[in-house]
């Protein structure tokens, strides 16, 4: 079943590279139109198959293996940025993808060693439950903030690593039982099932506002290496999933998410759109500053 979910995440993941680049592109730098309405719904659609891949992912395969593999979208990003967006791979681009893909990867090597099935119960559903909920409403409140581009990566990884736990939760419950009837067990996972809905819901809409102020590469990678993080931060805490974590291990995990996360932001500060605009911005402000002098110039002339 694991190779299944490997394969299955691994799908989602390409998915979830051409569907980020079609929303952002559409987003981003498409003229409102038909066309631009076209591109963003291909990439919607392209979405709700990542969904559907990873939910049978996650019910097949352990979360610190599954999530994971979300980080080859970045691979599969930058291969279709070159091929229809013109993205330019100089040495700092790579270099930040690289460091990104090793931080992620030690992360799931180390946790994937300690993972095993989970333990659910009706406490634990609740406080995953209150999370979600709590974090939809921050998500929301947030999307309108003036927040930047890596914040609203960040926020939107750790609301969608929530919701891959939750998942997983979910899916594993019905691999393992079935459906749940209206029990009290049975009322709690419906109502996971809905906060999941609308935690996607919140964490899609985040992810938007993201896809306008930022590259498509950024946002991949803030996903990949955050949600897994927290996916397994949460099934450690709320499901005992790894349980028996050595002291070693836990410095790994540390150490691991850190590289990750250093690779986002080399990624935040290196991609060529992004050093593109700082080039364009700092032209516009050399522009207006001998402009400015110019006409001081003149005016001294005149007097």
């Amino acid at each position: 079943m694991i190779i299944t979910a490997v394969i299955l995440a691994t799908a989602a993941a390409f998915c979830l590279a051409l569907g980020t680049h079609c929303q952002q592109h559409a987003v981003a730098t498409m003229a409102p139109g038909l066309r631009r309405h076209a591109t963003w719904v291909t990439g919607l659609g392209l979405m709700g198959l990542v969904t559907v891949l990873n939910v049978i992912a996650l019910g097949l395969g352990p979360v610190s293996i599954v999530q994971p593999i979300g980080a080859v979208s970045l691979v599969f990003a930058v291969l279709i940025g070159r091929r229809y967006f013109g993205l330019r791979l100089g040495a700092p681009l790579l270099i930040s993808i690289a460091v990104t893909l090793f931080g992620i990867f030690s992360f799931v090597a180390t946790s994937a060693r300690f993972a095993h099935d989970i333990s659910v119960n009706a406490q634990s559903v609740t406080w995953l439950l209150a999370v979600l909920i709590a974090l939809t409403i921050f998500a929301g409140l947030f999307s309108f903030s003036s927040a930047g581009h890596i914040p609203r990566v960040v926020m939107t990884g750790i609301v969608f690593g929530t919701v891959a736990a939750a998942t997983h939760v979910l899916a594993r419950s019905v691999v393992m039982s079935g459906l749940p009837g209206l029990d009290t067990f049975g009322l709690r996972w419906w109502a996971l099932l809905g906060a999941v809905g609308l935690a996607s819901a919140a964490g899609f809409w985040l992810v938007q506002t993201a896809y306008a102020c930022g590259p498509a590469e950024t946002v991949l990678a803030g996903l990949t290496v955050i949600d897994p993080i927290v996916a397994v931060i949460i099934g450690a805490a709320f499901f005992g999933e790894y349980t028996g974590l050595t002291p070693p291990a836990t410095l790994g995990l540390l150490v691991s998410a850190a590289i990750g996360i250093g690779g986002v932001w080399m990624l935040s500060r290196f991609h060529p759109k992004v050093l593109e605009s700082r080039s364009t911005a700092r032209t516009d402000t050399e522009v207006g500053t001998a402009q400015t002098s110019s006409h001081t110039a003149q005016e001294g002339i005149t007097l």
